[in-house]
């Protein structure tokens, strides 16, 4: 296309791949990106971002007549290259610097980032990026975003503190922020991330919530452990709920982790004694 402020698309790209964490992701934006708007794109693209630019209203050196006319911003003089194309019969474009991200391309392009930002730095398919051509990663990154939106709490990760790591990858972690009891609860169904569960637990210190979870970070079992009143180093706890998804009985597989988590902190158990298997 023969575009008349290029340098108005890059920096607006620029803008974009300032936000990629990648290098190869900043410059498969500045490249292959770049390339495809200026060359490839659909006519639906075209006429969202492009205006045509009418040759009637300048004078031999590219001025516009009067301040009447609409692209009245054009560059003083045209270039030598953009009177080459008019000579051919060939049409000018001028794009539109105004609030393009509210037009689809740049909506899939952030996608698209957000996307790149998602895959790990040591992702040995980051060094290859320019392979991937713009429609190939459009539909790849629609896909993980609609996974994204439909499945929010698989990609939320939140770091809760390790109190007990088993083999396997699986761990036991305590959950302390409202994130975490909120995601605990989206996860397994059930109450705990409500907002009066981690409000009781942030008023007082008698009871504590702790996660199953596997080396994806997934939850597989919740523990309310109460306490009495107490000195911290001294006081005595035990295990009031033990929950697995939807309120459930943990799976069997599981049943060896919370036997053993709850025989080495020394807590009885006084509720939901029929969700938890002591006997070996």
């Amino acid at each position: 296309m023969n575009v008349l402020n290029v340098e108005d698309i890059e920096r607006e790209l620029r803008k974009h791949a300032a936000r990629a964490i990648s290098p190869h992701a900043k410059r498969w934006v500045t490249t292959v990106a770049r390339n495809y708007f200026l060359g490839k794109l659909p006519e639906k693209d075209v006429q969202a971002n492009f205006r045509p630019v009418s040759t009637k209203g300048f004078t031999q050196l590219g001025l516009p007549k009067t301040k009447d006319e609409p692209f009245a911003h054009h560059p003083k003089e045209l270039p030598h290259w953009a009177f080459d194309a008019l000579k051919r019969g060939e049409h000018l474009l001028w794009f539109d610097p105004i609030q393009p991200r509210r037009r689809e391309f740049w909506n899939v392009l952030e996608v698209i980032v957000l996307w790149f930002n998602n895959w790990k730095l040591t992702d040995p398919r980051l060094p290859r990026l320019d392979r991937i051509s713009f429609p190939v990663a459009t539909n790849a990154a629609v896909l993980w975003y609609k996974d994204v939106s439909e499945n929010i709490w698989n990609y939320v990760t939140d770091k809760p503190k390790t109190i007990k790591r088993y083999e396997h990858g699986f761990s036991w972690v305590k959950l302390v922020t409202a994130l975490q009891f909120e995601r605990e609860g989206r996860l397994m169904n059930h109450c705990v991330g409500n907002g009066s569960y981690y409000n009781g637990w942030r008023m007082s210190n008698n009871r504590e919530y702790y996660s199953l979870r596997d080396k994806f970070n997934k939850p597989h079992v919740t523990l309310e452990v109460c306490f009495d009143g107490g000195h911290p180093m001294t006081r005595k706890g035990w295990v009031q709920q033990c929950k697995g998804n939807g309120n459930r009985k943990p799976d069997r597989e599981y049943q060896p982790y919370i036997r053993q988590f709850v025989t080495e902190m020394k807590w009885p158990i006084q509720g939901d004694a029929s969700h938890i298997d002591m006997a070996q």
